[in-house]
């Protein structure tokens, strides 16, 4: 008889969160010794324990100017989400709108969004507005994309069995549609999370007096390296947060897949599909 042990939770977990971290310390690890074995200067390949002397030494320039990266980067994430989600709303529920503006909206992914740059900075100034709108361009499609996705993966039958209970259109959307569709849309919305992070830094390369983006470019026209480095690592870990703050709130907003059954309209589509079933088989 041969007994099997099974593994805790725990350990699993453990596990996984072991496997990037042991490689990164290898990276790392290879990274410095191959600077300091092979004599790399400075300006052409910092050693890891010089961008992180770096980030200290420089801290308060680069967080000064990573407080505005942040703020364009949330603000336009947030316009992004709002448009987009409205935006998918109207192409849901307006086939007009569908036919004719999902179209060029698609089009006009075709031109780059660092092309309008200039244009935007000539109509509102130089200021944080053209940063923002650039920032909520870049994230704007793929939340879109997901938003509409999510909104139109629920089948026909279950909606017709909402209407058969005389839920309204709202009813339909609060209870059916959205919980249906969180999946993809929080998919998109964590996309969007680092398209946010890369179109607020390249946004910055127009236009701009500060920011994350704005320092890179002075450092690297002054071959400051190390401190190129050192504010692409700051944004990479900013960004690694983000991803995750919004990771956390899939796991709040869908407690019937990442943990306990708590959405109020869950239950009721349980019991439509109960009922279809059912009914399904007593028609057999």
């Amino acid at each position: 008889m041969s007994l099997r042990v099974r593994s805790l939770p725990g350990a699993n977990a453990a596990g996984e969160a072991a496997a990037p971290l042991l490689l990164m310390l290898f990276i790392l690890a290879s990274w410095e010794g191959m600077v300091r074995l092979l004599g790399i200067q400075t300006f052409v390949l910092p050693a890891p324990t010089q961008i992180v002397a770096t980030v200290f030494t420089d801290r308060a320039i680069i967080f000064r100017h990573l407080q505005v990266t942040l703020f364009e980067i949330l603000s336009g994430y947030m316009l992004a989400a709002v448009v987009g989600f409205i935006v998918s709303l109207a192409t849901v529920y307006s086939a007009a709108f569908r036919r004719g503006a999902l179209p060029l909206i698609v089009a006009a992914q075709t031109i780059p969004v660092i092309a309008i740059a200039p244009i935007l900075v000539i109509w509102f100034g130089y200021n944080a507005v053209p940063r923002i709108i650039i920032t909520a361009l870049v994230a704007f499609f793929p939340l879109t994309i997901s938003f509409v996705t999510g909104l139109q993966s629920v089948t026909k039958d279950f909606i017709s069995f909402f209407r058969s209970l005389n839920a309204s259109e709202f009813q339909i959307f609060l209870k059916l549609r959205l919980p249906n569709g969180l999946a993809n849309i929080f998919a998109g919305l964590k996309v969007a999370t680092t398209l946010a992070v890369v179109g607020a830094t390249i946004s910055e390369w127009v236009g701009a007096s500060e920011g994350i983006g704005y320092l890179i470019a002075q450092d690297t026209a002054q071959i400051n390296t190390a401190r190129v480095f050192a504010s692409l690592v700051v944004l990479g870990v900013c960004g690694m947060a983000f991803f995750a703050a919004v990771g956390l709130a899939e796991r709040v907003a869908m407690p019937w897949i990442h943990g306990k059954l708590a959405w109020p309209g869950l239950a009721m589509r349980a019991a439509a599909k109960r009922d279809l079933a059912t009914t399904a088989a007593t028609r057999e």
